[in-house]
């Protein structure tokens, strides 16, 4: 791969990522308990067993089960916790009265004392609501625990999810942007050679023009008997001897006709030999 560096600088961002993902979302701790409903003394036989007699009490165990879930009921409870979760449903894994009580919060002494203050709200909720209809004694429903967590248990679930999307979109933003780089450096290769021709037939023109533009010819130094001639842009310095110069009626020095404002229309060098550029 031509672009290895930006991959390694790719992915190390993506694990700095995920690991402040990890540091940023912290695991949850559940902890689990069930509670079992018994019927009332006047409807078990004497002498006879009471869970033989669980049938009539699935619609007290669903009166109950919106009455613990109420938030005047459980809200006090759960606010007590950093990210307390009570739920209380029927057990739908058996068909007795049973209530299955889940709870969860961010550390695990704090699952702990919510589940047990769950424990606790069943019976006295139950007990309040027989206690508002003057249910007689021998008729009392009662409840019993039948299982409670010792030890909660981790959740790390929401934890790795995060970690998982940081990853997978670190990787493959790693991905598209190493490709567009590429791209980028592949096209502005290809342009090179098209620019550099560009410059080179820039300054060809440049130089074109500036030969091809006059120069203006210097007047002949006829006291000192130098002249500059111009010849396909190279300018070249000679020394004549002046000679006189023929008009129609009279003989006129070069240095009389410059004084007399006339310009000579011959310059007969004497020799070119010292001529230099």
């Amino acid at each position: 791969m031509r672009r290895w560096y930006f991959v390694i600088v790719g992915l190390l961002v993506t694990a700095a990522g995920t690991y402040g993902a990890y540091m940023a979302v912290h695991p949850t701790y559940d902890a689990k308990a069930s509670i079992v409903l018994i019927p009332p003394k006047v409807a078990i036989t004497t002498g006879d067993n009471p869970y033989l007699y669980l049938g009539g009490l699935d619609q007290a165990l669903g009166v109950l089960q919106v009455k613990v879930s109420a938030p005047e009921v459980s809200g006090d409870l759960v606010k007590r916790y950093p990210g307390g979760i009570l739920t209380v449903t029927r057990d739908v894994t058996t068909s007795g009265p049973i209530l299955a009580i889940s709870a969860t919060a961010d550390d695990p002494s704090s699952v702990m004392k919510l589940l047990q203050g769950a424990e606790d709200l069943v019976p006295s909720t139950l007990a309040t609501l027989q206690a508002q209809l003057r249910v007689p004694p021998d008729s009392v429903i009662t409840s019993m625990k039948l299982s409670s967590d010792d030890v909660p248990t981790k959740v790390s679930k929401s934890q790795l999810q995060t970690m998982a999307m940081v990853a997978v979109g670190g990787v493959a933003g790693t991905v598209v942007f190493v490709g567009l780089i590429d791209r980028l450096m592949a096209r502005r290769a290809r342009m090179k050679p098209v620019r550099t021709l560009k410059r080179a037939l820039k300054k060809a023109s440049k130089e074109r023009h500036k030969a091809e533009e006059p120069v203006e010819s210097e007047e002949p130094n006829l006291e000192a008997g130098v002249v500059t001639v111009t010849t396909f842009g190279t300018r070249v310095r000679g020394r004549f001897r002046p000679s006189p110069v023929q008009h129609s009626h009279r003989t006129v020095h070069p240095r009389d006709a410059q004084t007399a404002g006339d310009k000579p229309t011959t310059l007969a060098p004497a020799s070119w030999d010292d001529a230099r550029p």
